[in-house]
């Protein structure tokens, strides 16, 4: 049910006489499904839409300018509730949490309204034909599409969904009405690397520039695997052989096209020891949130702020990061120190013990980590500086469930989050800005 929750003073919606607590039922005359009817009728230019208010209806026509918002909020139960997800994948990281946790963290949504809305990866595996004939009609767009292999058998095996509809006849068919699709692959060593990842990547660059792009991440295994199918971390060896690949074939891509198409994850660049590409590789960085370009980035964005540095902030600072980002954070704090030597900044690395030791990313470091990593050392600064993706994105909370401010009585220490290598560098020099 759709239900207004408030109207923005002089704006379309109060000026078409809508209340608060009028119900939306029906847009053009079709029956409102949910918010991204909402979100795609607010972009359109002229539309009629029909309220129940009081047991009575009133269809009202509008008639705005496409960018001009129509001025309504509703209310929190009016937005989509996650889809279950109807895979058993054999790398599903939610499988691999240890118990106790809070609830939320055990939701296996894979909802195609979501990859919409918030840019989720989905597999589309629980979409019917009705949603994927809404899709094309309403071209809801973009979708980011968890695809891991194009060839099916393999699909169906890491998905643990022996159902899953094919998949490239399913992207050809939303291409073929304008949607955009970004893409990734999970590399799990043995099942989706080497030549089922060659296909995979010639498969879908078929298909660009509706595809833009495609991700290719390992596989993230924790300790807690027991009873779970046997996999193998990616190696030294193998994330290095994918890089190369990867690369190889994008050249390909790029010669075609004059734009990259497929990127390997940091993550693979750190466990193949090799070197990141530099930030003009990475583009519009569209699948920055997948670990795609986030060294490059954070490198820049530090420079940037450099050139407007004066001098180092007053008092001692320590940043806290993981394992795999612990080299790049050193090397533009070293850059900042040579400018400025009486910088007091250093580095502690946190080894995940709460995931496992193979778990390295800056992103699932946790709060109980941080408070056993630091207790006890004598070079802990005054303030500690943290990435903004050790929380959650709309609070601040750990993965653990240790908030931020029981983190900063545990330690006794000022905390500030950073979401950038701007504000990085600005926590720690002053910059003129």
């Amino acid at each position: 049910m759709l239900k207004i929750s408030r109207l923005e003073k002089h704006s379309i919606a109060s000026e078409l006489g809508l209340k608060k607590d009028d119900v939306i039922v029906a847009f053009n005359g079709d029956p409102a499904k949910d918010m991204l009817d909402v979100a795609y009728f607010d972009s359109q230019s002229v539309f009629s839409l029909t309220v129940e208010r009081k047991g009575r209806q009133i269809t009202l026509d509008v008639n705005k300018d496409a960018n001009e918002a129509m001025g309504w909020d509703f209310y929190d139960e009016c937005y989509i509730e996650p889809r279950w997800c109807a895979n058993k994948c054999m790398f599903c990281f939610v499988d691999q949490l240890p118990k106790g946790q809070r609830k939320t963290l055990y939701v296996k949504d894979d909802d195609w309204r979501l990859s919409f809305v918030s840019g989720n990866f989905v597999t589309l595996t629980n979409v019917t034909d009705a949603e994927i004939a809404r899709i094309k009609e309403k071209k809801f767009s973009p979708l980011y599409v968890s695809v891991h292999a194009t060839d099916d058998d393999i699909r169906r095996k890491l998905l643990g969904n022996s159902k899953a509809r094919p998949i490239m006849p399913l992207l050809r068919e939303l291409a073929s009405c304008g949607i955009t699709l970004y893409t990734q692959v999970v590399m799990c060593p043995d099942y989706n690397d080497g030549q089922v990842l060659q296909q995979t990547m010639e498969d879908l660059f078929s298909l660009y520039p509706s595809v833009q792009n495609l991700a290719v991440v390992p596989v993230g295994l924790t300790k807690y695997r027991c009873g779970l199918q046997d996999l193998q971390p990616v190696s030294k060896e193998c994330a290095s052989r994918a890089v190369d690949m990867v690369e190889s074939f994008d050249a390909q891509c790029f010669a075609k096209t004059g734009q990259h198409f497929v990127y390997c994850s940091d993550e693979m660049y750190v466990c193949g020891e090799r070197e990141i590409p530099s930030y003009e590789y990475y583009g519009e960085f569209e699948q920055l949130e997948n670990g795609v370009g986030l060294v490059a980035d954070m490198r820049y964005q530090f420079d940037l702020a450099l050139r407007d540095a004066v001098a180092a902030k007053k008092g001692s600072f320590t940043v806290v990061t993981g394992v795999a980002a612990t080299p790049y954070v050193q090397q533009v704090l070293n850059k900042a120190k040579h400018l400025f030597p009486e910088l007091n900044v250093n580095v502690v690395t946190v080894i995940n013990k709460f995931f496992g030791e193979t778990v390295t990313v800056a992103g699932l470091v946790v709060g109980q980590d941080i408070v056993s990593t630091l207790k006890g050392r004598t070079d802990v600064g005054d303030t500690l500086l943290l990435p903004r993706v050790m929380l959650k994105e709309t609070e601040d909370v750990f993965l653990d469930g240790m908030t931020l401010s029981e983190l900063k009585k545990a330690v006794g220490k000022k905390i500030e989050i950073t979401a950038d290598g701007y504000e990085f560098c600005c926590a720690i020099l002053e910059c003129e800005i």
